[in-house]
């Protein structure tokens, strides 16, 4: 299964759930919240199941099969951001419900399937341009060809720290990758991961 295939199977589930739960409950904080979450948590589970456990040949063989149409585009990475952000708005809206805290809680959990979600996005790219033509143009420091987990590790390294640690990227269409990586990661950390923290504490104090 392809990227935009998982994402779709995910965005699909996410959008009945949220389409039977709202109207069962009345509650509609909990269709944004919802959709977020369970979107991003089929993408993220389903797409570390299957390319984790891959080696390196199989993880060469996925990669160059792989077809930049089709993987989640842009436009696609910027509307799961905004969505999140919904769902921020959404915790401020209900902060002062007296079902705050299960919303808050929800809340958290999108924002982070949703976080991982998109570090899992990168991790495919990486791997798609790195074994596109000649293998090459992240140095992992060894000699073995890399493989998913490789991948999925340099993905949230830049995540988590907005910089590359032990690897060294070389081509331009990598560095523009890694750029366009760090700023959305960036914003997800300061705006998104923050501000939920802080409601957090707010709603449990």
């Amino acid at each position: 299964m392809r990227g935009m295939t998982r994402f779709i199977v995910g965005l699909a589930a996410g959008l009945v759930i949220a389409a039977v739960v709202w109207p069962a409950t009345g509650l509609w904080q909990l269709a944004p919240m919802l959709m977020v979450t369970v979107t991003s948590a089929v993408y993220l589970v389903w797409s570390v199941a299957m390319l984790w456990p891959m080696d390196a040949p199989t993880t060469r063989a996925h990669a160059e099969a792989a077809d930049v149409r089709d993987e989640l585009g842009d436009a696609a990475l910027i509307a799961t951001l905004a969505v999140s952000l919904s769902a921020i708005g959404v915790l401020l809206l209900a902060a002062r419900d007296r079902n705050g805290s299960w919303y808050a809680m929800l809340a958290v959990v999108a924002v982070l399937a949703a976080w991982g979600m998109l570090h899992t996005l990168f991790a495919s790219r990486y791997a798609r341009i790195y074994y596109a033509g000649e293998p090459g143009g992240i140095d992992f420091n060894t000699s073995d060809p890399p493989c998913y987990a490789d991948f999925f590790y340099f993905a949230f390294n830049l995540g988590m720290t907005y910089q590359v640690s032990d690897t060294a990227v070389g081509p331009t269409v990598i560095r523009r990758e890694v750029l366009k990586h760090c700023l959305l990661s960036y914003v997800y950390g300061t705006v998104i991961i923050a501000t939920t923290i802080n409601l957090v504490m707010n709603l449990v104090s």
